[in-house]
């Protein structure tokens, strides 16, 4: 724990002089009945004070990391697990700053609030255990953990029984029979180039069943970090990436105990890129919902000279793919930076424009429409700038339905002169097949590098203040039906994100909100920077563990 209180104006009611010296006399306290683990101090520490940054801070502040406190809330533990393995990754502690505070002992005395109380009490939370008042049924018993301040100043033993069973007496290798995991085939190491795929594994003999976690340490760091996406003895990265760089180890636990595998280093080479490759097509498939729960696309056309764009929303020709569920109806209209519609289209065959828009798709590779779908469809050019794509249910009925662009440019040096360089869209996302889907076409002599985001929380913060917005969105990128990348939280790896934020800089788009909400309950938004070879792909945001809301997908082209 990293003790960052400072200290009181004048000797506080204890005697005490020093917050941190309060704080850590409670911390002594948990530690005297547990044998397993142990709480430890870093004193008056000067580690940046942030959350979700894989310290434990103890701080005063007068908002919970950019939340304010509540009128009865004292102090708050504000903590992060990994999913995977249900094992805390940080725990902070956040006093209120806002309060007056002291330390002693004895009954409470008035408003006169008592820190080592306080900081009992979030200790507890710290080591694992919640408010027994407030379990499923309540428990009435006399303990420090229950969810208000009381007379009560030390453990009580329903708080010693607690801490007990999760950190009570040892055995040896930590488990109770059966011996040790024995690892008998280790992760390998491997040299790999950008865009090659990467697999370890680890093969576990020795009675079971066991658990696998697994650590990464990028190149150049002396820490390690929880690697959340591998939850099983294996885990393959599809498309490797610089960000990958770095050693991976298995943490094997059985009932006998737990084992560590050899740490087996991943080294990347960079391979070539190509500023001539583009974006052929970009597409994303959602829900559309009636009222404003419509589909919206946002498109972005550099350069100096209009771009000739086909622009579909397909909601019928879906049921050929065997999509349930599709928008028999969908309206289309293209509105650009001013809010004004430039184009709309309900019927795509209807206004004499259904033999250029074949022809077209065509040329271009898309499917066809039959003729008398109510499918819709625009063939226009566009000034180079920010458009928006407005898919709606005609009659406002709901389904899902698919919005593409399509760079219909005659000849690829054109296109590479005023490039089609970016899609957003935001919709509804639920779980099976009404999550986000884009889809993006890479066309050119080699491999470029492209942002991709997945985005919730930060809609959820001003300027956008949405609500209901996907509280941890997940994302997955594949070619196919083969997975090449996936993220839940875009601060993961950690030596991923200086790139991520240079990225969104250099294509202009928005920043993310930098850590998690306790309060809303809300994780990180996902985002990863990948480098494709020419081909189709397929970006799928959906919720992590179910979770649902508006959520944005965002695929930049980066110069």
């Amino acid at each position: 724990m990293q003790l960052q209180l400072g200290q009181p104006p004048a000797p506080l009611l204890d005697g005490a002089t020093d917050w941190n010296t309060v704080v850590e006399s409670a911390l002594n306290d948990w530690n005297a009945p547990i044998s397993r683990s142990k709480l430890t101090v870093v004193r008056n520490s000067t580690a940046t004070v942030t959350n979700g940054n894989r310290i434990n801070n103890v701080v005063f502040r007068p908002d919970v990391f950019g939340t304010a406190f509540d009128s009865r809330t004292l102090a708050v533990t504000a903590g992060f697990i990994n999913r995977a393995t249900a094992r805390f990754t940080e725990q902070d502690i956040v006093f209120n700053a806002n309060l007056t505070w002291n330390s002693y002992r004895g009954a409470l005395r008035g408003n006169t609030r008592d820190l080592r109380r306080v900081a009992l009490h979030e200790l507890g939370h710290v080591l694992g255990l919640d408010h027994p008042d407030e379990a499923v049924p309540p428990q009435t018993v006399a303990a420090i953990m229950n969810s208000t301040v009381s007379n009560i100043e030390t453990l009580m033993d329903d708080d010693i029984t607690g801490v007990k069973s999760l950190y009570g007496t040892a055995t040896t290798g930590g488990g109770t029979s059966g011996g040790l995991p024995v690892i008998a085939a280790q992760p390998q190491s491997r040299t790999v180039q950008v865009g090659d795929s990467y697999a370890f594994s680890v093969t576990v003999t020795g009675n079971g069943p066991f658990t696998y976690t697994w650590t990464f340490r990028p190149n150049g760091s002396v820490f390690s970090e929880a690697f959340l996406l591998a939850t099983g003895p294996s885990y393959t990265i599809g498309s490797v990436q610089p960000v990958d760089a770095g050693t991976y180890t298995a943490v094997v636990r059985g009932p006998g105990g737990t084992v560590s595998s050899n740490a087996a280093r991943l080294t990347v080479t960079a391979g070539s890129t190509s500023t001539d490759t583009t974006l052929a097509n970009i597409s994303t498939r959602g829900l559309v919902g009636s009222g404003n729960g419509v589909l919206i696309a946002g498109i972005v056309i550099a350069g100096k000279t209009p771009k000739p764009v086909l622009i579909r929303a397909v909601g019928p020709a879906l049921a050929e793919f065997g999509v349930g569920g599709a928008l028999l109806d969908p309206g289309l209209r293209i509105v650009d930076s001013s809010g004004r519609t430039v184009v709309e289209n309900d019927d795509w065959d209807s206004g004499g424009a259904a033999t250029a828009i074949e022809a077209a798709a065509t040329r271009l590779g898309a499917f066809q429409f039959l003729r008398g779908s109510r499918d819709s469809a625009i063939l226009t050019t566009l000034p180079p700038g920010s458009y928006t794509a407005v898919v709606s249910g005609v009659g406002d009925i709901t389904g899902i339905a698919l919005v593409e662009a399509y760079d219909a440019d005659l000849d690829a040096a054109t296109a590479r002169a005023h490039k089609l360089v970016n899609i957003a869209t935001r919709g509804q996302v639920f779980s099976g097949d009404s999550v986000l889907i884009a889809g993006l076409v890479v066309t050119g002599p080699g491999p470029h590098t492209y942002l991709i985001r997945g985005i919730g929380p930060t809609l959820a913060r001003p300027p956008f203040n949405l609500s209901g917005v996907l509280p941890d969105p997940f994302l997955e990128i594949y070619r196919g039906e083969t997975l090449l990348r996936e993220n839940d939280d875009w601060d993961s790896p950690s030596n991923g994100q200086s790139a991520l934020r240079d990225a969104a800089t250099k294509v202009g788009a928005f920043s993310l909100v930098e850590t998690r909400d306790p309060t809303l309950r809300t994780g990180l938004d996902a985002a990863m920077l990948i480098t494709l070879a020419p081909g189709s792909y397929t970006a799928k945001l959906s919720g992590f563990e179910g979770s649902i809301g508006v959520g944005l997908i965002e695929i930049y082209e980066v110069p």
